[in-house]
Formats: structure tokens, C-alpha cells, sequence
């Protein structure tokens, strides 16, 4: 991940105990409908531009490192650019994308706007109506090389690991390698956030992965591994003070999975709160796979094993140090007429 102020990050995050990602769902509707996903409906209206601009603020003055704009697809809302461009005001600004909204447009939109980082997730190589795979390579393909060709932000692709994929995986790892994005893979959970897959064939995709791809983090590695075996570490989370989960209505919660449980609003959210939820366990943490929230709690679980990652981050940067950009490519402008089904906001 790209991080446009690592300074001050590193000096808010160490010193201030500031939140290292602030997750905001800025509508709950979505385009598609895919088997696994619980974090989306067909009807609900967009969260208002002038709501979410308060809620950025707000996230702004507890100083979080990042805002990720999620959905649903948050490329449905109709004011994604500026919701984009106010939060880069004194944040970085991800998002996280099924991508069949992009076009070289909107591409340069999103640049243009401030986008530091973009998460588009695939699910499987082909698509399939029976177990409703959506997110599949054959779809993405087109929209992967123009981001290859034209973003100006950091890519990087997520792959979710679940019994349905298992079969096509290694060929759509195999086949996503030959783009310069980073990857990485989530084991699929529960409605609680709770991993659903283990089994030898998930560890060998796993450890093929961190051996021959071009993982986007190696700080989740052991763990990963660990759940995938059927062990079930033992963690404390720090949601709610290094990793906050905002709704649509405003609320901040554990985590998008663990939602009703603090439902205090980010406007009220000060840092006397995240000092109250840095230290007491959860009661969750147990075979959770939900790995952003993992991540962020390293930085008061394990700070030695995040020091060390982070200096195998820097030495791979120096190394290849544009290994996720491309040399710019020349693509035909899209087709005025081909469009996929698409569900459009409302006016309302």
C-alpha cells in the first residue's frame, strides 16, 4: 500500500496512538449479488455527500493514517470524486472495488481526485450462476488492463479462498501474475468473521503464494497458515481504537462482521474512546479472517515482527521498485455502446 505521509503516519500511529485505517461505508448498495457477501443490498439510497464529509472529519481528527471507502460498491455513489478529494485533504484515501464500473474515465477521475490505493477483488476465473461467482477474471480482464495502463494510484488484487474457487485457483494466480499488481488472499468467513476453510489444499495454495507470488502483505503469513491448518491463534483485536468500521449510519463498530456492538457515532468518537477499546479483548479474535483488523492490531501485538516486515517491504521496494506499474500503455478508448448490466443510483 502506498502512503503518501509516511512521517507523520509513523509519528501518530507510534506516538499519538492513532487508528491505522478507518473503514467508511459510504452507501450499501451494490451492482452485483455474489454468494458469500453479506455486506450489501439493492435498495438502500446512497449516504449523502454532506453526511460523509462530517464523518471524514471526524475520522480526520482521530489522525487515521488511512480511509477506505467501501461499499456495497462505493463506485455506485454519485459524488465518489469529491468524497475521494475531501478525505485527501489530510488522509489517504483506498477503495475497495468489484470494478465493473471502471472506465478510462473514471480512471482518471479517481487520479485526479486524490486515490492513493485501489483494492479490485476477483473471485474465480469464470463465471458461475449456480454458485453466484460474479467478480471473475474473464469480466475483469478489460478493466485490469486499462487500471495496468492508466492509474495513477497503487493497485492490488484480492482473491477470496473459499471451497467454490478451489478447483480454478491455481490458474487464476497463475494468470494474474502476469500483471503488475500485488495480491493478496483472504480465507472467506462467516457472518461473524469466522474463517470457513482449512484442509492441506488450502495450506498449499497459501504457501505457494508467499513462495512464488507477489503477496501484498506478508504480516498476516503465519497466521494465515495457522487458520487454514484448523489452529486457532490466540490475538487480542484492536478494533475500535487501531481499526475502525464505520456504516452507513455513521456508527463506528468492530468490524463489518461484529456490527451492534459499539454503535457509538464517529462525531462523538473521541480518543478517550479508542484508548478504551486498545487493550481489552474482543471475544472474536479466535479463527477470525478478518485480516485488515489483524494487520492493524501488529502495531500493539507484535511491533518486532512489524519492524521486520516492514524492513523486508522496504528491501523488495528498492529492489523492484515499480513493479506495480507498468510502462504506460496506449489502449483503444472504451466502446461507446458495449456496457455491462449495471444497477444506476437514484435520484433520491
Amino acid at each position: 500500500m502506498r502512503v503518501e505521509h509516511p512521517i507523520r503516519s509513523l509519528f501518530d500511529i507510534a506516538v499519538r496512538g492513532a487508528p491505522v485505517e478507518a473503514q467508511l461505508v459510504v452507501t450499501r448498495r451494490c451492482n452485483l449479488s455474489c454468494g458469500y457477501c453479506t455486506e450489501y443490498d439493492h435498495h438502500s439510497p446512497e449516504v449523502p455527500f454532506d453526511a460523509l464529509k462530517e464523518r471524514i472529519d471526524a475520522i480526520n481528527r482521530l489522525r487515521a493514517c488511512n480511509i477506505a471507502l467501501l461499499g456495497g460498491e462505493p463506485l455506485l455513489h454519485s459524488r465518489i470524486d469529491d468524497v475521494i478529494r475531501h478525505g485527501a485533504k489530510r488522509a489517504q484515501v483506498s477503495m475497495t472495488t468489484n470494478g465493473f464500473l471502471l472506465n478510462d474515465e473514471l480512471i482518471d477521475r479517481l487520479g485526479d481526485a486524490g486515490l492513493s490505493n485501489l483494492q479490485l477483488s476477483i473471485d474465480a476465473l469464470k463465471p458461475d450462476r449456480d454458485r453466484y461467482l460474479q467478480k471473475t477474471l474473464r469480466s475483469l480482464r478489460p478493466k485490469l488492463d486499462r487500471l495496468a495502463a492508466r492509474a495513477r494510484f497503487m493497485v492490488h488484487v484480492t482473491v477470496v479462498l473459499c471451497a467454490e474457487t478451489l478447483d480454478g485457483f491455481p490458474e487464476l494466480m497463475r494468470q494474474l501474475a502476469a500483471y503488475p499488481f500485488r495480491i493478496s488472499i483472504n480465507p472467506v468467513h462467516d457472518e461473524h468473521g469466522q474463517v470457513k476453510v482449512h484442509g492441506p489444499a488450502f495450506q498449499a495454495l497459501w504457501r505457494r503464494h508467499y513462495s512464488e507470488g507477489r503477496p501484498f502483505s506478508y504480516l498476516e503469513q503465519d497466521y494465515g497458515e495457522r487458520l487454514l491448518a484448523g489452529e486457532r491463534p490466540r490475538w487480542t483485536c484492536r478494533a475500535g481504537s487501531r481499526f475502525l468500521y464505520v456504516d452507513e449510519d455513521g456508527k463506528v463498530e468492530l468490524c463489518s462482521a461484529q456490527r451492534g456492538r459499539l454503535g457509538k457515532t464517529i462525531t462523538e468518537y473521541t480518543e478517550r474512546d479508542l484508548d478504551a477499546q486498545r487493550d481489552g479483548r474482543k471475544g472474536c479474535e479466535e479463527g477470525c479472517s478478518i485480516l485488515c483488523a489483524y494487520r492493524d492490531s501488529l502495531y500493539d501485538n507484535d511491533p518486532i515482527h512489524l519492524a521486520k516486515v516492514a524492513l523486508k517491504e522496504l528491501y523488495r521496494s528498492l529492489v523492484s521498485p515499480s513493479e506495480h506499474r507498468p510502462a504506460p500503455q496506449k489502449l483503444p478508448a472504451d466502446p461507446p455502446r458495449r456496457r455491462l448490466p449495471i444497477v444506476l443510483p437514484r435520484g433520491d
